[in-house]
């Protein structure tokens, strides 16, 4: 076996785990691509392409970058599992009254891999890193219609070896005639990689598509939503549904809830939100199966 095919096999084990999350490892690579961004997000099950709004759209769903509340930056720091983290940084900037730009950068690594080429004591250790860098631009083409476009730069190391490559998100976000009901849905990771060494990586592409409803509450210090994506990653051929709920108390405290159905890996979420003046703190907690660990994510927004 070679030097390179021995490094390989526990980033190898490393990734297969967090694609596993999705339930079927092995069909493509970068999973980070697969994994959400936001505190918010998380604790919604990810059911997020009807009602995403702000920075988090960068991931989401590019169209979410036209928002009421304005420009944004957002970073988030992500603990999953086998000491993989992940870090984000997004910004989205209206333009006009119907235009918004975004950028994000997202890095995920995986550290203290050890390095053996025989048994016994490891012979050293290294940082498997992956990178995406993003712009994106949203359009309100109607009163009631938005769509946007993200590109992204794609860099993964693995020791000594490297690969980069390009990939394209498209999404729009419909206010149906049903009040309180929106439409969401993206198409995102359509491009390649270049190999690493000899291993050719195939993208996450995949699409997320669902309903988000703002249910109408005699209390007005209230505001329940609720979302459910239906989505496909397309070189794993499996399919899950995505849902989440928010509940919002005088637009200061949210607590929220999200199931993913079809994970083998994934499935109950739930998190808090505080918000004040221009700032929005959001956690979520996720608890993995497979003794794969407890998932963490914290995101931290300012309004500008």
């Amino acid at each position: 076996m070679t030097r390179f095919r021995v490094l390989w096999v526990i980033p190898a084990v490393l990734v297969a785990g967090t694609a596993s999350l999705f339930g079927q490892p092995g069909q493509s690579g970068l999973a980070f691509l697969k994994l959400g961004v936001s505190g918010r997000g998380v604790a919604m099950g990810d059911a997020l392409s009807a009602l995403v709004t702000g920075a988090a759209a960068n991931y989401y769903n590019p169209a979410g970058l036209i928002a009421p509340t304005g420009a944004e930056l957002m970073f988030t720091h992500k603990e999953w599992i086998q000491d993989t983290r992940t870090e984000f940084l997004g910004a989205a900037v209206p333009t006009g009254p119907n235009n918004a730009i975004g950028a994000s950068v997202s890095t995920t690594t995986v550290s203290d891999i050890e390095v053996r080429l025989q048994p016994g004591p490891a012979q050293g250790s290294f940082t498997s890193r992956d990178l995406a860098v993003g712009l994106s631009f949203a359009h309100l083409i109607a009163p009631n219609l938005r769509v946007g476009i993200a590109g992204k730069f794609l860099y993964e190391k693995i020791f000594v070896n490297d690969a980069t490559g390009f990939a394209v998100d498209f999404g729009g976000i419909w206010d149906s005639p049903i009040e309180n009901l929106t439409i969401g849905g993206a198409v995102a990771n359509l491009g390649s990689m270049n190999a690493l060494q000899s291993e050719k990586i195939t993208l996450p592409a995949l699409l997320r598509i669902g309903p988000g409803y703002a249910f109408p509450l005699e209390s007005p210090q209230l505001q329940l939503s609720a979302g459910a994506d239906y989505l496909r990653i397309f070189p794993e051929h499996r399919s899950y549904l995505n849902s989440g709920a928010e509940l919002v108390f005088q637009q200061l405290l949210a607590v929220r809830i999200g199931y993913q159905f079809g994970s083998d890996g994934r499935g109950l979420s739930t998190g808090i939100g505080l918000h004040y003046g221009l700032l929005t703190l959001d956690y979520a907690f996720a608890k993995l199966s497979s003794d794969l660990g407890d998932g963490h994510t914290i995101s931290l927004a300012v309004g500008l």
